[in-house]
């Protein structure tokens, strides 16, 4: 008989009995977990019997094993890039810093307004009143609550949500108001009047360098804040306006900014209390601890019942540091059927208790 025949007829069929898997890393397809299962008996004993029908087999999976093994070694050392990269080459990534700023970020306010609202007011050692938050403040309070938001705290989410939109319908608003001081002085150049929109001979240049997104949001409203105030007051200047208007307009555009800014302060303070710091949406599931559902409580008291879009996660912040991956049905239909509100006492009893 022919010695390539015989070989054939005793060849151990087993070694092309494999399973096969389309997501597999091997060309043959061969899939490594499947394997596992069914070779579970000889890979649990320390010595297996050659004499197992599916020995053949087994050694078979001890060569993919540490093929696989190699190819991920190899995966890391070029940092997960195309085969075609040198390993030298991929790891340059990881030799790249933190993307920074140089510090050249400025802010130029031509009117003192804008100025006292980016500083904000204390109240004088030995006298009573109220202080008022100012830009540097607000911006600090809107960092932590952006902090919180990479812990999972659904709360954080909510007010920088809410924070966001008031503060996009103030710059609305005062956009409106820039545009009616306009339409007053562009009608005038028409008849005649040539002007131009006063500013400082000295404007206040004030370094920024913020570490979040939101402090440039507070940026933004006070550098468009102090450019309406030099239209109305250019306005008021030329006659186009009355002094008692042009004071109104002023003062209701910084009543607008003041009110997002003591609210912004107020929900920084509310949720960076050592007792609700913890707060995030494990707290709201049915298998939660007594002091999780306490947290729970005592933060509805204190800023209200949870939007459910919010807690889902369907509506997020427009800058936030919570990193999850999209959720499965199943998880969402666990955050759904999870209850955001409930009896007010009982919230009120347990704010109390844990803020007091």
């Amino acid at each position: 008989m022919d010695m390539s025949s015989a070989d054939s007829h005793h060849a151990d069929p087993s070694i092309d009995a494999f399973s096969r898997s389309y997501s597999s890393p091997f060309a043959d397809g061969y899939d490594l977990d499947a394997e596992r299962t069914v070779l579970a008996h000889l890979i649990a004993e320390d010595d297996p019997d050659p004499a197992d029908p599916l020995f053949g087999r087994y050694q078979l999976f001890l060569e993919r094993e540490e093929a696989f093994d190699h190819m991920q070694q190899a995966h890391t050392l070029r940092q997960g890039s195309d085969p075609l990269v040198r390993p030298h080459e991929a790891q340059a990534i990881g030799r790249i810093g933190q993307l920074g700023s140089d510090g050249a970020d400025r802010m130029r306010l031509h009117t003192r307004d804008a100025m006292r609202l980016f500083l904000g007011r204390s109240v004088a050692p030995g006298e009573q009143g109220h202080a008022m938050a100012g830009g540097r403040r607000v911006a600090a309070a809107l960092r932590a609550l952006w902090s919180l938001s990479g812990n999972d705290n659904p709360y954080a989410d909510w007010k920088l949500v809410e924070i966001a939109e008031r503060i996009a319908g103030i710059r609305h608003a005062n956009e409106l108001e820039q545009q009616h001081a306009r339409q007053l002085l562009d009608a005038a150049r028409e008849k005649g009047l040539e002007y131009s929109v006063l500013q400082s001979r000295e404007p206040a240049q004030v370094s920024l360098g913020f570490g979040s997104p939101y402090g440039y949001m507070i940026v933004m409203l006070l550098v468009e804040l102090d450019y309406l105030v030099r239209l109305v007051r250019s306005t008021v200047l030329r006659d186009l306006m009355s002094s008692t208007e042009g004071f109104r307009r002023i003062g209701a555009a910084k009543h607008r900014c003041l009110s997002v800014f003591h609210f912004a302060v107020h929900c920084q303070r509310v949720l960076t209390r050592s007792e609700l710091l913890p707060l995030s949406r494990l707290d709201f599931l049915p298998n939660a601890d007594a002091a999780a559902a306490k947290r729970v409580e005592a933060t509805r008291a204190l800023l209200g019942v949870l939007p459910r879009d919010v807690f889902t996660g369907e509506r997020e912040p427009r800058h936030s540091r919570r990193r999850v991956s999209r959720l499965s049905d199943a998880e969402l239909r666990l955050l759904d059927s999870v209850p955001l509100s409930r009896d007010d006492a009982i919230a009120a009893t347990a704010a109390d208790a844990l803020v007091q």
